[in-house]
């Protein structure tokens, strides 16, 4: 998924990190952060950051619930059912957390 894709002074950056600097030190805007060379506002520059930062909980979140989808199973027990319920329902919950860079993991039971 790109978030922040562009050319400047002819190189393409594929950057989901607009904060990171120009890393050219012969560039007049080396050690400047990308959002800034590109004539961005810090503000658009943290929507961008945690927009993906968003993308990546939740690409994580769906990793760790098709590995325990086997639970969802007609022959598996409703008592072993019942013991993984929450730790799948707060995996579905995760992006109700206020801060994408401090998530708070469920533990597997």
């Amino acid at each position: 998924m790109d978030y922040f894709k562009w050319t400047y002074n002819g190189t393409t950056y594929d950057q989901v990190d607009p904060f990171k600097t120009i890393p050219v030190k012969d560039d007049p805007n080396y050690d400047k952060p990308f959002w800034e060379s590109i004539g961005m506002t810090e503000s658009e520059a943290q929507v961008i950051k945690t927009n993906y930062q968003w993308h990546k909980i939740r690409e994580e979140r769906e990793i760790l619930l098709k590995q325990t989808d086997w639970v969802s199973g007609s022959d598996v027990p409703q008592s072993l059912k019942d013991i993984w319920f929450s730790y799948r329902q707060a995996l579905r919950d995760i992006t109700s957390q206020e801060d994408p860079f401090n998530i708070v993991w469920p533990e597997k039971p």
